[in-house]
């Protein structure tokens, strides 16, 4: 991989403490949580329509959301066990431009119902405020399908470097359903660091 730092599955890099190997329990600990979130919302019949749906969750005594279920296709969980994971966790600039955040949710967004592979997009605010995303796909394709797309390349290239210092980004899978979010686990991840020009960029494969 051209110009990507490779990193083994301990290595620290001082300067970058947002690669630490450290954050690793964390985030898959985060993911899985939404996970069972999304079980939990597939579990009532009340709230699950055939048909691509968004569903935002509110805590008691908070304006807005804190999580968002953009539910693709509902059918995948009912036919598939296994599903390849994307997680995505960014740290934002503290003056960050309302307007590129609402323009980078709406791109990936737009793009959703054009990836039959995709089966849901979930977005969780974390303590510090920034965001968590957890994506499902049905196979490795569909995966890179998404990756290679126009909408996920203005994201990574165009937007996020004005929204974010840095970001993590994870890929694994959920081995045995949705019904065990427990058993997600996470082999590689990568890592783009926009306050260095050229981007810099590393992978870790996790052991």
């Amino acid at each position: 991989m051209e110009n990507v730092v490779q990193l083994t599955p301990t290595a620290i890099l001082a300067e970058r403490p947002f690669t630490h190997p450290a954050h690793i329990p964390n985030d898959l600990a985060t993911l899985r949580y939404m996970a069972q979130q999304l079980c939990l919302t597939l579990q009532n019949p009340h709230m699950i329509a055939e048909l691509p749906q968004t569903i935002l969750h509110s805590k008691p005594g908070q304006s807005g959301w804190f999580q968002r279920q953009v539910l693709a296709h509902p059918a995948h969980f009912q036919s598939h066990s296994l599903f390849h994971i994307v997680g995505f966790f960014g740290q934002s600039r503290s003056q960050v431009n309302i307007d590129l955040a609402q323009d980078f949710d709406l791109t990936l967004l737009a793009e959703i119902p054009q990836h039959d592979g995709l089966s849901s997009y979930c977005t969780m605010q974390l303590k510090d405020g920034n965001f968590a995303n957890l994506v499902l796909f049905i196979d490795e394709q569909s995966q890179m399908h998404w990756s290679r797309s126009e909408a996920h390349a203005k994201a990574v290239y165009e937007l996020s470097p004005g929204f974010y210092h840095s970001v993590r980004i994870y890929n694994g899978r959920l081995p045995q359903g949705i019904h065990h979010s427990d058993a997600l686990t996470l082999h590689k991840a990568r890592y783009f660091d926009y306050d260095e020009s050229p981007m810099w960029r590393g992978v870790r494969t996790l052991a």
